[in-house]
């Protein structure tokens, strides 16, 4: 495939193949300020003289960039779906954290904590911030 011009899947033409590590071809596009993107394999397949990617421009641009004749294959294979990500279920022998909403911080009460803009509010005590100072 090297040589070869490939093509996106939205008919734009992307670039020029500059090397193929295994599993991967690295497209070199640009005129004046070149980059270089990785492209799987799996979304390629040569038609005629033409290398089409099964993905469109943007998704190629916003891959990670090839830096020299390196890159990080992990994050190549991440941004085109090709590793699952696994979430992993946390320790379950950990207490469950509290609920904010049923426990009060430092054991005061819900109560006693309300405010507003910082300020307790009262009912028209001293407190209040709705009237200037020596307005009552």
């Amino acid at each position: 495939m090297e040589g070869r011009t490939v093509v996106t899947s939205d008919d734009h033409k992307l670039g020029t193949v500059v090397a193929e590590p295994d599993g991967f071809v690295v497209v070199e596009s640009g005129h004046m300020f070149k980059a270089r993107h990785a492209i799987p394999t799996d979304f390629l397949h040569e038609h005629e003289d033409v290398v089409r990617a099964t993905v469109g421009k943007d998704v190629v641009h916003d891959s990670p960039k090839v830096d020299g004749d390196t890159f990080d294959e992990y994050a190549v294979k991440m941004h085109y779906g090709l590793i699952e990500v696994n979430v992993v279920d946390p320790d379950p022998n950990l207490t469950e954290p509290a609920d904010p909403t049923t426990e009060s911080p430092s054991g005061l009460d819900p109560a006693d904590t309300a405010s507003f803009g910082g300020h307790v509010r009262t009912h028209l005590g001293e407190n209040d911030r709705s009237a200037k100072p020596g307005e009552r």
